[in-house]
This record gives C-alpha cells, sequence and structure tokens, in this order.
C-alpha cells in the first residue's frame, strides 16, 4: 500500500506497509511499560543492586553448589528488574532472522527485555534496531507489526525519521525548528547488531563483546544446524506469539539441557502413538556463558546420509562448508535443542508418519520474552529451507505447528508444568526453606560422565540423567545479576 502524507514545509513522504491491526494490544502493551517505568522511578531506577539482593544472589552461586535453588528465582520484582537492566541490556538478545527483512525498508516489531524496538534494513541495506519512541515526546513511530518504509513518522507532532534512525524533518521546520541540531535527535539505536547463520542479535550494551566472542564454541552447533547451505533457511510467515503464565527462565532453562521431563510430561503422546514409544538416547553439551545444546543418536534410515534429511533435501546441502569433525557428527548424532543465553531457544527433530516413517524435520526458534516476573510471551518461528521440495516444506511446517504451536501437543504439556513456577516463587511459606533440587547426576547420582573424546566444543556427557546444563544456565543468570 502506497501512502502519501503532506509534512508541512517538507515533501511528501512516501511510507510502504500495512496498517497495524494490533492497535489496541499495543496500547495495553504500552500502558503496561509505562507502568513499569513509574516503579522504576519510585524505587529509585535500575542502577546498583541493593544489599539483600546481593546477598541473596551469593546464596544462589553457594546453593548452585549443592545443585540446589530457591523458588524466588522464578517469582520476584526485584529480581525481574534487575533482569532486565543486568541481562537484557548487557547479553546479546536475538532479534530476528534475515530472512523476515530481505529487502531495503522491510522492517518487524521486536523485543529487547520489556522494550519494543523496530528491527528494520535501512536504504543501504544495513540492518538496524531502533527505539520505537519518538524523541520529542516518546510516542511510538511505527504500529504496524511488519512492513516496508522509507521513513517512520510519529503521531503525536509529525516528527520524521529516516529508516536509519536519522532525524529527517518535522511539520513547519523552517518556522520551528531552523538551528535544530539533525545529528542529535535520531532514534535511539542499539550500539551493536549482528548475525551469525542468518540469526540477528543485537546488544544494548556499547562496551559489549563481539558477537561471535560472545556465542563461543556455540557457532559449531550453529553451523551443523544452519549452516548446511550458504543460502540458509528461512522463516515461515510470522512468529507465533502467545502469553504464558510462567517466568521466562522456565523455557530457557528446560530448552538448555532438560531431555529428563519428556518420559512424564509428555508420556501421554506416546500412549496415544503420537510419538514413538522407544526414545532416542540423548546427552547434553556444556558450553560457555550459560549456553547449552541437547543432542541426541540418530535414528533415520541409512539412505539418508549425514543429515537428518531424506535424499532428495540431504542432496541439495554443501556438506564442504562443515570441518570433518562436524560432518562426523552429522553421521551420528542430531541436535535436538540448545538454549543461547538468555532467551533463545531452538527444537529440531524429524517427524513421523502413522507408521513411524520419518517423513520431515521440524525446526523452530524459540524466544522467552519477558512479561513481569509472573508471565511471559512465547515467540515461535517455523523454518524450512529454501533449497528443499514444496511438500517437504509443507510438512516441516505443519510438524512444527503440531508440536509447538499455541496449541501445540508438546507444547500444552510444557506450558502447564511451567505454570507452579510463580506460584511457589511468589509464596511466604516456599521461601522459607524450600529448595528446588537440581543435583542429577552429580556426585555419582547417576551415570553421568563425561565423553573424553568428544568430536566438538564444549563438555559432552553421556547421558541426559543429568543437569549441568541447567546449573551452568543458572550459574550464569546469578553472575549477570551481579556484576557491576
Amino acid at each position: 500500500m502506497d501512502h502519501r502524507v503532506s509534512v508541512g514545509d517538507d515533501v511528501a513522504l512516501k511510507i510502504d506497509g500495512p496498517l497495524s491491526i494490533r492497535h489496541l494490544r499495543e496500547s495495553e502493551r504500552e500502558e503496561d511499560l509505562m507502568a513499569s517505568a513509574d516503579r522504576q522511578a519510585i524505587t529509585g531506577g535500575y542502577g546498583s543492586l541493593n544489599g539483600s539482593l546481593h546477598t541473596f544472589l551469593s546464596e544462589v552461586r553457594t546453593d548452585l553448589e549443592q545443585g540446589v535453588l530457591s523458588p524466588r528465582v522464578l517469582n520476584d520484582p526485584d529480581l525481574h528488574r534487575a533482569e532486565l537492566d543486568r541481562i537484557f541490556t548487557k547479553c546479546w538478545v536475538f532479534v530476528g532472522h534475515v530472512s523476515e527483512i530481505p529487502s531495503p525498508g522491510d522492517y518487524v516489531l521486536r523485543y529487547v527485555g520489556e522494550d519494543q524496538f523496530i528491527l528494520v534494513r535501512d536504504e543501504q541495506g544495513e540492518i538496524q534496531l531502533l527505539l520505537n519512541n519518538c524523541v520529542h515526546r516518546a510516542s511510538p513511530v511505527c504500529r504496524a507489526e511488519k512492513g516496508n518504509t522509507s521513513h517512520f513518522r510519529c503521531p503525536y507532532h509529525g516528527w520524521i525519521y529516516k529508516n536509519s534512525g536519522e532525524w529527517n524533518g518535522a511539520p513547519y521546520r523552517a518556522k520551528a525548528y531552523r538551528k535544530l541540531d539533525a545529528d542529535r535527535w535520531g532514534l535511539r539505536k542499539a550500539p551493536h547488531v549482528d548475525s551469525y547463520q542468518g540469526l540477528i542479535f543485537a546488544c544494548l550494551d556499547p562496551d559489549a563483546v563481539p558477537l561471535r566472542e560472545y556465542l563461543g564454541d556455540m557457532c559449531w552447533y550453529l553451523d551443523v544446524v544452519f549452516g548446511l547451505k550458504e543460502q540458509g533457511m528461512r522463516v515461515v510467515g510470522e512468529p507465533h506469539r502467545w502469553i504464558v503464565p510462567s517466568n521466562w527462565k522456565s523455557g530457557a532453562e528446560n530448552f538448555v539441557g532438560d531431555g529428563y521431563h519428556v518420559q512424564s510430561a509428555h508420556r501421554s503422546l506416546s500412549d496415544i502413538g503420537l510419538v514413538p514409544t522407544e526414545r532416542s538416547a540423548g546427552l547434553h553439551v556444556s558450553l560457555n556463558n550459560g549456553h547449552g545444546v541437547l543432542v541426541i543418536e540418530r535414528t533415520v534410515p541409512e539412505s539418508f546420509g549425514a543429515t537428518d534429511f531424506p535424499p532428495e533435501v540431504a542432496s541439495t546441502f554443501e556438506l564442504d562448508r562443515l570441518d570433518d569433525n562436524q560432518r562426523a557428527f552429522l553421521t551420528r548424532h542430531s541436535v535436538v535443542g540448545f538454549t543461547i543465553f538468555p532467551n533463545l531457544s531452538l527444537f529440531r527433530a524429524a517427524g513421523v508418519t502413522e507408521d513411524g516413517r520419518p517423513t520431515a524435520v521440524q525446526i523452530s526458534l524459540r524466544q522467552w520474552q519477558p512479561r513481569g516476573p509472573e508471565q511471559m510471551e512465547l515467540w515461535n518461528w517455523p523454518m524450512v529451507w529454501d533449497s528443499a521440495p514444496e511438500e517437504f516444506n509443507r510438512a516441516s511446517y505443519d510438524a512444527s505447528v503440531f508440536s509447538f504451536g499455541p496449541s501445540g501437543v508438546f507444547e500444552q504439556d510444557d506450558t502447564v508444568v511451567w505454570r507452579g513456577g510463580p506460584t511457589v516463587g511468589r509464596s511466604v511459606f516456599a521461601r522459607k526453606g524450600m529448595k528446588l533440587n537440581f543435583q542429577m547426576g552429580m556426585d555419582g547420582m547417576s551415570d553421568y560422565e563425561d565423553i573424553p573424546d568428544w568430536m566438538g566444543p564444549g563438555e559432552a556427557s553421556t547421558t541426559f540423567f543429568g543437569e549441568r546444563n541447567q546449573r551452568r544456565w543458572w550459574q550464569r543468570w546469578s553472575e549477570a545479576l551481579a556484576a557491576s
């Protein structure tokens, strides 16, 4: 749609993009965020942690050495405010995939913590992350969830910004702003935006380490998932999103290493024959910086070659892009899930027909967006290969939605059991001495050992029967909050 907007003394402005159909929802969200800002002002802002919170975080680190954790971590307003300040403004946070904004002017609305940003490809093809608030009176300058535009215009007083974030005029500019320093009044930008294997991350900390340093050895595993072909993968449609009455950390912690819950939480799926009763052997890979990977042994037919994909898909891959160890990994193992700290996860598994024959590989990116200490907004991106036949991609997409969409059969199981976190986290009685158990795999409690000749980076375990990945994720969380 082509809209022409008069801007007083300036020339007419061309704005392309769909009108928003979610004004009410966005207004409600903005009111929530303003209320949060008011609470910050009352409590003195996010700044330095108070003494009691420092003491608690010290207790958390001591507890984790014993394999236990206070339920307070799953519902506490002070911790939530500290997370927004010390995790979501300091860490590299996933904001989208390159396939979502392929052309100059393409944009989508995204979040870092609870702050809304515009992820946009500017006229020079550079990816920008712009805070969606006018610097005149703070009104959002973009209300459509996605679209294409050369400029953004504030609805309050009409200030205009290029899609690079630069200030580009206002009504009656010659009369009202003759001496305005335009270089000082652009939209607030994320100081760092970068991508790896098509995944776009941003960091709001000017002094942040580069993205690849932050990802570290996780890059090796991203290569074996997304790097099988130069063109890579693409997102199908818009991300699904819905509200879950749970703390965001429950999802991140689950996908970083919890292979143990499948036999209980998802038991009904085996009982009715939707998933195989026999499960592949699994292992954990613990990486630095709170990242962790879940790996399973491959169970697909030998004819599928060094991937989980059928021959008509696997034949399009360029495995010479990988090193020898990565190719060896693909002959024996599959990445089934991971979490990149703080809140990006992945699920990847072979879909099956009623007779148990593999037909597709479903791949979904998942993000656990904080919405206060008692709920999160869960985002889910189904993904497919551009090089795969359309029939296969359709089956992959359907399998992804069937498993982990808003009404997915796995999703319903997980989001129900995660509801206990906020309940026990706010419980006065539970806070007085109750500890959550994270001891599996410690001190000979299970046959959980390191694989001495693991072919990839990180520390790989011999089994899923351990919680080292979860303990290390929580250790990283506590260190991030305690950092000055």
